[in-house]
């Protein structure tokens, strides 16, 4: 049983990305510091993956996973910054981070890929409707309880198992199938809301916008509603979230990092990401090298969240996002 009062967990206890956030804004400066370490340690290789899809060099890309660091812990003692997912929030901090950085200073080198993305503005009308489901997915998965949006990032994104997804969320490993299918249902249902708020949206969208998640919970099949099948053969716009619907079905690998990232890199691929996490974490026995922040040396992983801490409270170069 966790004891809130010292900051401390009993021993064996598992805490959770939100109880290491709990502990990072009101726990004492020891258990603020040990928190930080072992959120670094969960999702450190995971970001710098990322962070070399963004740019041409690896010294880069671990100042931009220590960036996304220092930003993410400069929110969190705000009040604000994530509760419980930090993967998510971390790999988008570096996107924008990587963009920043690129676009005031010759700072960073970006990769030839992430380059190009980001000098393509969207034009034309069907890239504004490939622009509005990205957003629409966004928003409807930060919508989610942040336990859900773990649950859901790091299974169907990550393919991570049970095994490693259980302490992120402090559940046991059996409890992770049951939270990613509620989870699943309630991104089709956040989506449909946030589909059917555009204030442009005809009656008739309305009235079947009802209706298009049970089609999808009934594999496609309209039923007693054939008006259904009418309407999606002549309205563009609900074929469109029909077909993202069954994405988010059958594609979410696919599909959410495209709309909760933006830019997601040939080479991120987590299968890897995973596995590299594993031997790392074996081969240091918990401990491993932190990012490089700008012109500091290299430090223990038993020392990042002292180090990141003091970094944060000192304004180290952080824009807000």
């Amino acid at each position: 049983m966790r004891d809130r009062t010292s900051g401390a967990a009993a021993p064996g206890a598992v805490l959770s990305d939100a109880d290491l956030t709990a502990f990072i804004r009101s726990g004492p400066p020891n258990a603020a510091d040990e928190a930080l370490d072992e959120l670094y340690r969960r999702h450190r290789t995971a970001v710098i993956a990322y962070a070399r899809t963004c740019t041409r060099d690896a010294y880069t890309a671990e100042d931009l996973a220590s960036e996304a660091f220092t930003r993410a812990l400069r929110a969190v003692r705000g009040g604000a910054g994530p509760e419980g997912a930090w993967r998510p929030y971390l790999l988008t901090t570096v996107r924008r981070t990587a963009a920043s950085w690129a676009a005031t200073a010759d700072r960073i080198e970006l990769s030839p890929d992430f380059g190009t993305w980001l000098s393509e503005a969207p034009s034309g009308e069907e890239q504004t409707l490939l622009r509005e489901d990205a957003d629409l997915i966004q928003r409807a998965f930060r919508s989610l309880p942040e336990r859900w949006q773990t649950a859901l990032w790091h299974s169907a994104v990550e393919e991570e198992p049970a095994k490693r997804i259980a302490p992120l969320l402090g559940i046991s490993p059996s409890g992770v199938a049951s939270l990613t299918a509620r989870a699943r249902e309630g991104l089709r249902e956040a989506y449909l809301t946030e589909y059917a708020a555009d204030p442009t949206m005809s009656d008739d969208c309305r009235h079947f916008t009802g209706l298009l998640a049970a089609s999808v919970r009934r594999g496609g099949r309209h039923g007693a509603h054939s008006g259904l099948t009418r309407h999606l053969s002549g309205c563009r716009r609900c074929r469109r979230a029909n077909h993202q619907l069954w994405e988010l079905n059958s594609s979410l690998k696919a599909v959410l990092p495209a709309g909760v990232l933006l830019w997601v890199g040939a080479s991120y691929g987590t299968k890897a990401v995973g596995a590299a996490a594993v031997a790392g974490s074996a081969g240091s026995g918990g401990t491993g090298s932190a990012a490089t922040t700008g012109a500091t040396s290299t430090v223990k992983v038993a020392g990042i969240g002292a180090a990141l801490l003091a970094l944060s409270i000192g304004g180290y170069a952080a824009l807000p996002d």
